[in-house]
């Protein structure tokens, strides 16, 4: 079970270590033997040399996630970094990311050496090898003193669907907008996740994390990997004896009807963008944006989803699910929904670019669509059932417009 932290403590004092996962299970066990293999001296020595030499330790907290172990480096004269460990590739990590550990970084460095208004951590260090001196991939990058938003609002007792109080959370949601509408804003010719060029100091577009594939020129191409991707994933899985196996396909398909801007230019967007890689301070102020392996240059109806893990929750068209808790929690969020629909509209009035706007095809047909290929990933047969249903009745009403749009040209 979970240990609870007091909820005022913030950033690194509220880190659990290993005690993130229940003792004896395999995350728990994963993350104490990896603590035990890194030479931490050596990671601490390598620290130094990018501060003259001047000395440092670690802290005895660290954080545990899925990917990474990250610790906090304190420097003689108070300076704070932290070091983020990449963990050994693994079979839970085999469906999202088909690129190896060292690409993966790679993403997130260039990422996060990108020069925008975001408020991201400073790179210092990095090594993607993990036959190195510390014994496994790390960066070395500034440490931003702020705890996770999604579990800050636990910790804080916050109300259902609140991020702190209405005012905080309002606050909070303005400026996850403004983030959103600066990443949407940088423009691409191709497909595929971002790279960094530490000689020409220079970015470009390469294979994508999930799909180890591209970079596309367009969203078609982009789409039929993905969607095979999906599938093979699908078949490991022991999925292919539903029906609902197909959803990807159906998707594909209503993609190649419904999608826009299918030549680009792209956008930016970051794909795993919501409250879990938010860093917030006790005001819910967003003072840091964590994992960007997820960034990519995306099709529109890609960069136009809603944060995930905000309350901001679609359901798949057109199903309607008459349980109390559901109907609530649909009438509950259709405000939020629209809420933040209006702050990224007011975001992107700064962007001069030609083009449709995000906050336009929120919730769009389009948008909704590839939602359903986001739900697919996480294979689970009540998920995919729901998608099937859905993916049906898009597929007759996708036929019923094309009928009348027939009939009316006679």
């Amino acid at each position: 079970m979970r240990t609870q932290q007091p909820s005022h403590a913030l950033g690194s004092d509220a880190w659990l270590g290993a005690d993130e996962y229940e003792p004896g299970s395999e995350l728990h066990t994963r993350a104490t033997n990896f603590f035990t293999v890194v030479n931490w001296d050596a990671l601490s020595s390598i620290a130094s040399q990018h501060r003259g030499g001047e000395s440092c330790y670690f802290t005895k907290n660290f954080s545990v996630g899925h990917f990474n172990m990250t610790r906090r480096i304190v420097f003689e004269d108070g300076t704070s970094w932290v070091a983020r460990l990449r963990f050994p590739n693994h079979d839970t990590a085999a469906d999202r990311e088909a690129l190896e550990n060292s690409k993966v970084m790679e993403i997130e460095v260039a990422s996060m050496k990108s020069k925008t208004q975001i408020p991201v951590p400073k790179v210092h260090a990095y090594s993607f090898a993990v036959e190195n001196d510390v014994g496994a991939a790390f960066i070395l990058m500034d440490y931003i003193h702020g705890s996770v938003a999604a579990e800050f609002r636990e910790a804080q007792g916050s109300a259902v669907g609140l991020f702190g109080t209405v005012e905080q959370d309002r606050k909070f949601r303005e400026q996850m907008a403004h983030i959103q509408a600066i990443i949407a804003s940088f423009r691409f010719k191709q497909i595929g996740s971002l790279y960094y060029n530490q000689e020409t100091d220079d970015f470009h577009v390469g294979p994508e994390l999930q799909t180890g594939k591209g970079p596309w020129v367009s969203s078609m191409e982009y789409y039929d990997d993905l969607t095979h991707h999906l599938l093979k994933s699908a078949i490991k899985n022991n999925l292919q004896g539903d029906q609902s196996f197909m959803v990807p396909s159906i998707l594909n398909y209503l993609l190649r009807i419904c999608g826009e801007e299918k030549t680009g230019p792209f956008r930016l967007v970051n794909r795993d963008f919501g409250a879990h890689n938010l860093l917030v301070n006790q005001d819910f102020d967003i003072v840091g944006v964590i994992d960007f392996d997820g960034v990519m240059a995306a099709p529109l109806e890609v960069v136009a989803q809603y944060p995930v893990l905000s309350f901001l929750q679609l359901e798949a068209p057109g199903i309607v699910d008459p349980r109390p808790a559901v109907v609530e929690r649909v009438a509950q969020t259709a405000p939020r929904l629209q809420m933040y629909k209006d702050m990224l509209a007011r975001y992107e009035e700064d962007d001069k670019s030609d083009g449709i706007r995000v906050a336009a095809r929120l919730a769009s047909e389009s948008a909704r669509v590839y939602q359903g290929m986001t739900a697919y990933q996480q294979h689970q047969d009540f998920v995919n059932q729901k998608w099937m249903k859905s993916c049906l009745k898009m597929l007759q009403d996708s036929v019923q417009d094309g009928v009348q749009s027939r009939m009316q040209q006679l």
